[in-house]
């Protein structure tokens, strides 16, 4: 190891013999006499010891015994090194633009010559493994946090000689803002108050601009824009019917920009079916729920048959006539959550059929949107109920090819 004292034998009864030290070809000693002028070197009983020694000591040294006839005796000094790491770039700092190259470098220096390994700080590695070899990392396309790029890159170098050692590089990507909204649809009434939030992820630091329609607005004492961490928002107090409307939060720093938009309604939400996908042979409890502030005046029901065992195999489906449907139900109300429930039961359902139906509802303000298309299947007496819960989530294509499959089944064994 560097630093240390190291001492030559001889290895062999000296007292008849000159005994000469060279290092390469320069001659250190001869005999008793010391010659070289290295105050580190001495001769202990024709011994040849070097003190603290180094790099520079490295290399063979030849002790020569009397006229040589009897051949020499080499040593060869060989310093054992911990590692020791230079990273580049020195500061440990990478800066580059999402989607662009980077790679970063180790260099180790020590004997036995280390080994090299990068790991990530805070999770595997973008290629999805745990550590790299080697003393080149590069990643293509870099993305930001969220994908696995950015962060802190470790390197490691060791080779058994003392503790293995470390260096960082601090990755940081630059992007243009990605902008996400908590909710597209807000439901409020006059007198009320309302949030909208934007979600904002940029590098660098974005700036935040709030639009109603294309009209730029500023605070007022009922209009207030905040932000907490990466969530940007404005706050309407007191709304009043003009606050209605389309509006937008623009975001935008030197690489980029984008836009998300939020609505701001007095009017109902569109319903959402709670009810299961199947029912009894001729009724139908026809369940949701729908956020509105102002009570539900109106519930508008479209539904349809669109399928029945008789054209299971037949080339062409025909569905049947909508029914249209002006129904004023009960509703029960959260105000925690501005949810209202209501339910209506179909009647007159033939059995053995696949129905589908649309749900809209009014308030004050208007009709609100329509639902999503809700289908349900209507057992024949005498059969179970079929349980098709998951089918208002398909395709009807694949409701239908479901429906297949369950009436060949019940055709066989019924």
């Amino acid at each position: 190891m560097q630093d240390e004292d190291v001492t030559l034998g001889v290895g062999m009864d000296r007292r008849t013999f000159v005994i000469v030290w060279r290092k390469g070809t320069g001659l250190l000693s001869a005999g008793q006499q010391k010659i070289s002028q290295d105050d580190r070197i001495s001769l202990i009983h024709f011994n040849l010891q070097i003190r603290d020694i180094g790099h520079p000591d490295e290399g063979d040294y030849t002790c020569q015994i009397g006229d040589g006839s009897m051949g020499d005796l080499i040593h060869t000094i060989e310093i054992l090194m911990p590692p020791s790491i230079q990273i580049i770039p020195p500061n440990g700092q990478i800066t580059t633009r999402k989607g662009g190259p980077v790679s970063f470098e180790c260099r180790a220096n020590g004997n036995p010559p280390p080994t090299v390994q990068w790991s990530k700080k805070d999770g595997i590695l973008p290629s999805g493994i745990q550590v790299q070899n080697g003393p080149l990392l590069s990643l293509v396309d870099v993305q930001r946090q969220h994908a696995g790029h950015a962060g802190v890159y470790q390197c490691t170098a060791s080779n058994g000689i003392g503790q293995p050692v470390t260096s960082d590089i601090k990755l940081n990507v630059l992007y243009p803002p990605e902008v996400t909204v908590v909710r597209s649809w807000t439901n409020t009434g006059e007198g009320l108050e309302a949030k909208l939030d934007c979600l904002v992820h940029s590098d660098p630091p974005a700036e935040v601009t709030w639009y109603q329609d294309s009209f730029l607005l500023q605070p007022t004492d009922r209009r207030l824009m905040s932000q907490n961490g990466q969530t940007h928002s404005l706050t309407i107090r007191n709304i009043q019917l003009s606050d209605f409307g389309n509006y937008s939060c623009l975001v935008a720093n030197s690489i980029g920009r984008e836009k998300k938009y939020i609505e701001l309604s007095g009017k109902p939400g569109p319903p959402i079916v709670t009810s299961p996908g199947y029912s009894d042979p001729t009724e139908y409890n026809l369940s949701w729920s729908v956020q509105s502030v102002f009570p539900i005046l109106e519930v508008r029901i479209l539904y349809r048959r669109i399928l029945s065992m008789l054209q299971i195999n037949a080339s062409f489906h025909h569905p049947g006539q909508w029914h249209d449907l002006l129904v004023r139900p009960k509703q029960t109300y959260n105000s925690a959550t501005s949810e209202r429930r209501q339910s209506h039961i179909i009647k007159h359902l033939i059995p053995d059929s696949v129905y589908e139906c649309l749900i809209q509802t009014k308030n004050q303000h208007g009709y609100g949107e329509l639902s999503d298309l809700h289908q349900w299947f209507s057992s024949q007496k005498g059969r179970p109920l079929i349980h098709l819960s998951g089918c208002p989530k398909l395709r009807m294509e694949s409701c239908l090819l479901m429906l297949t499959t369950i009436f060949s089944f019940f055709r066989f064994f019924f």
